[in-house]
C-alpha cells in the first residue's frame, strides 16, 4: 500500500504545476491533410496521446482531419475567423487569394529549403499575428510545412519550359501565377481530388510536396518529377480570437508552450522528407515502401533563370498588386531583410 501512495504521489508531483490547476476544458480541432506525416506523425499524437498525458486528462480535444471532415482547405480560414471552427491547422496558400498577407513567406522561387524557411517565418510572426488579431478575429498559434513542393507530370518533359500548354494543378495565387507565366494554365483542385485528375486527364502536371504526393499515389499517373523546391506548402495552427480570449489562463499557457514545440518537430521531420519523397517517387531506396521508378527531371541552369525571371517578372510583383503597400512595407521590413531581398 505504502508503494502504491508513493507511486501515486511521484506521478502528482511530476505534473506540470500548470496542470494541477488546470480547468477541464474540451474542444474540436481541425487537423490538416490526414495520411501524411504532419498530421499522422505529428499532429495526431500531440492532440490524443502528448496533451491528455501532460495534463492528466484536464485538456481534451477532438481532433479530425480537414480530409476526413469534407473540406477542401479554402474555407478553413474562414471558419475559424468567424468562430464557426474553435481551432485548426491550415495550408496558408490555400486562402491566399482573399488573403495575400498568408502568401507572404512561402512565394514560389524565393526560399529555397526548410530551414531558410524557419528563418523567414520567425522574422515574420509577430506582424503576422498582429495582423491576425486585428484584421481577421484569429490567434495565431504556430506553424508547420510540408516538404518542398515540387512538379508532377503525367507525360516527359525535360524543363520548366515544357509546361508551357500543361494544365497544371496549382495550389495559391503565387503557385498560380508561377504557371501562368511559365506558359501553363493553372487549375484550383482540392488535393485529394488530384490523383484522379491526373489520372482522367483532367491536368497534365500537379504541384505537392514531394513526400505527400508519393503518399497519396500520384505516381500511379505522373511519371515524371522535377526537383526544384517551388515552394513549401506552410501551414499555420489558428484558433478563433473570442473562443481563445475565453479560455482560462492556465490553458492558454499550457498550449502555447506545447505547440511552438510542436512547430519545432514539424520543421525538424520536414527537412528530411524531401530527400525521402523524391528517392522514394524514383529509384529509391524508399523507408515508405516500394519505390515508384519515376523519371526524375534534373534542374538546368536554364530552369534556374527561367525561375529566377518568374520570381522577378511575375511573383513579387503580382504579390504586391494583390497584397498592398503596407504588406509590401511588412514583408520588406521582415522576410525581405532575411532574405537580402526588396520588393520595389
Amino acid at each position: 500500500m505504502k508503494r502504491l501512495v508513493t507511486a501515486a504521489l511521484t506521478g502528482l508531483l511530476a505534473l506540470p504545476a500548470l496542470a494541477q490547476d488546470m480547468p477541464e476544458t474540451e474542444f474540436n480541432v481541425v487537423g490538416s491533410i490526414g495520411g501524411l506525416s504532419m498530421y499522422t506523425d505529428k499532429e495526431l499524437p500531440f492532440w490524443t496521446e502528448q496533451v491528455p498525458e501532460e495534463t492528466n486528462g484536464k485538456i481534451k480535444a477532438d481532433v479530425k482531419p480537414f480530409t476526413e471532415l469534407g473540406f477542401k482547405g479554402g474555407e478553413i480560414f474562414r471558419l475559424v475567423s468567424n468562430g464557426t471552427l474553435q481551432m485548426a491547422t491550415t495550408v496558408l496558400a490555400y486562402n491566399s487569394g482573399e488573403v495575400p498577407m498568408n502568401e507572404s513567406v512561402d512565394l514560389v522561387g524565393v526560399i529555397g529549403s526548410v530551414e531558410e524557411l524557419q528563418q523567414a517565418v520567425d522574422s515574420w510572426r509577430d506582424a503576422y499575428a498582429e495582423f491576425l488579431e486585428t484584421q481577421h478575429n484569429i490567434k495565431l498559434l504556430g506553424f508547420g510545412t510540408y516538404q518542398a513542393q515540387v512538379i508532377y507530370c503525367r507525360d516527359e518533359f525535360t524543363s520548366l519550359a515544357d509546361l508551357q500548354g500543361r494544365k497544371v494543378r496549382a495550389s495559391g495565387a503565387s503557385q498560380q501565377a508561377f504557371v501562368s507565366h511559365l506558359g501553363g494554365s493553372p487549375l484550383s483542385i482540392a488535393f485529394a481530388e488530384v490523383q484522379p485528375a491526373l489520372a482522367s486527364g483532367v491536368v497534365d502536371c500537379a504541384i505537392t510536396g514531394a513526400l505527400s504526393g508519393y503518399k497519396a499515389k500520384w505516381n500511379e499517373s505522373a511519371r515524371f518529377i522535377s526537383p526544384m523546391p517551388v515552394n513549401f506548402g506552410l501551414a499555420a495552427q489558428l484558433a478563433n480570437l473570442d473562443w481563445w480570449n475565453g479560455l482560462d489562463a492556465s490553458v492558454q499557457d499550457y498550449l502555447t508552450k506545447s505547440l511552438g514545440e510542436l512547430e519545432t518537430s514539424i520543421f525538424e521531420l520536414a527537412a528530411t522528407e524531401t530527400e525521402t519523397g523524391l528517392a522514394c517517387n524514383t529509384s529509391g531506396p524508399c523507408s515508405q515502401g516500394d519505390a515508384a521508378g519515376m523519371t526524375l527531371v534534373p534542374m538546368t541552369e536554364a530552369d534556374d533563370a527561367l525561375r529566377a525571371e518568374a520570381v522577378s517578372e511575375a511573383i513579387l510583383p503580382e504579390f504586391a498588386d494583390r497584397c498592398g503597400a503596407d504588406c509590401v512595407a511588412t514583408w520588406n521590413d521582415t522576410i525581405g531583410q532575411t532574405l537580402g531581398m526588396t520588393i520595389e
